[in-house]
């Protein structure tokens, strides 16, 4: 795979990798640059004037709630945790912000801040946070993890995404605060949330798509911001405000038929469905394993002996995906087949049984 970023995108690499030495930290009641240089610092005494000089604060002894500060990270008592690839199929490629050649990543590396990742057509990658939040990263698609903050003992930080194009679906663990937030920028818009599960995708003509599954989600573009809830989906095109919200479509009644060879969908159509889009997991470590747009209620896959999750929904009009419908199965293994019996064996078995009764 063979890919050149955009201009723009390298530029935002460029910036994500020299802001990366900064922790963005919010002030709260009662915070003054002594106190969070005694609880963050490594060398809290000498920290409060620099801090104050780093944030080009005239005067350093009034700072209000709310206030963004930035604290170097070398001057931290700890270092953000690394996000990590749980999974990964196929060719997924890893651009490094801090320089040098592209790499095709394996399961089990870790996400550094500002780093991009780009999957291929056919591939996917799940990628999980330090609070367990998981994003899937979809074939075809480029995105940018443009900030992520997670200390060992704290709790209210952000983390920043970038979908360039391609779909995600993202899991997001409950904040149990309100400085806690969890943001995807697209090329057309931002969507924050503090707790859900939701997609969001960009095609080609750049039109964001988001789809609330659980929760809720502020889809933003054009100073126009829409409270998206769980159910329901928005979508905004380039230069353009989001529309207001719409119901998801039903999620497909799907019946399974199952073999040793394959598996057979089928499901009621529903009259204002375009189309149908289903995507295919292994059970064991959630992977995408592979996807497909149908017109018609039925879909046929050969798939080798393992456990999967099936995921069907309907497509509206607008391109926006509905309600989701689950479904797990296992390929069995086929019988081991029964032994033929040796018909010479029985006859000459049965001649000699005949022949001790007639001696008899």
């Amino acid at each position: 795979m063979r890919v050149w970023l955009c201009a723009a995108l390298l530029l935002g690499l460029t910036t994500a990798a020299a802001a990366s030495d900064d922790w963005h930290y919010t002030l709260r009641p009662g915070d003054t640059l002594w106190k969070v240089c005694q609880q963050f610092a490594q060398e809290p005494a000498a920290c409060w004037r620099d801090l104050a000089s780093h944030n080009s604060l005239k005067n350093p002894h009034s700072v209000e709630p709310g206030q963004n500060l930035l604290v170097p990270i070398a001057w931290l008592k700890e270092k953000p945790i690394p996000a990590r690839i749980v999974a990964v199929r196929g060719e997924v490629m890893l651009y490094p912000a801090a320089g040098g050649e592209a790499r095709q990543v394996q399961s089990g590396e870790t996400v550094a801040f500002g780093d991009a990742l780009e999957t291929a057509t056919g591939a996917s990658a799940r990628l999980q946070f330090a609070d367990q939040s998981e994003v899937v990263i979809k074939p075809g698609s480029l995105l940018v993890v443009n900030r992520y903050r997670r200390f060992l003992d704290q709790q209210g930080e952000q983390t920043e995404l970038r979908l360039q194009r391609g779909n995600i679906r993202n899991t997001v663990t409950p904040a149990s605060n309100d400085d806690r937030t969890f943001k995807v920028f697209t090329p057309g818009a931002v969507a924050a949330v503090r707790g859900t599960e939701y997609y969001v995708s960009v095609d080609a003509g750049e039109t964001t798509r988001n789809e609330v599954v659980d929760g809720r989600v502020d889809v933003s573009a054009r100073g126009t911001r829409r409270d998206v809830q769980a159910g329901f989906a928005t979508l905004a095109r380039l230069d353009r405000p989001p529309i207001e919200p719409v119901p998801l479509l039903p999620a497909p009644a799907v019946e399974l038929a199952v073999t040793h060879e394959d598996v057979t969908a089928a499901w009621p159509t529903q009259a204002d469905a375009a189309s149908y889009w289903l995507e295919w997991y292994r059970q064991r470590d959630g992977l995408l394993l592979g996807q497909a747009s149908l017109q018609a209620g039925h879909w046929q896959q050969d798939l080798p002996v393992g456990d999967y999750r099936l995921l069907v929904r309907a497509v509206d009009e607008n391109g926006l995906r509905g309600h989701e419908s689950w479904t797990n199965f296992s390929i069995e293994p086929a019988p081991e087949p029964v032994p033929e019996k040796d018909s010479k064996w029985d006859l000459w078995v049965f001649l000699g049984g005949a022949a001790l009764l007639l001696a008899l």
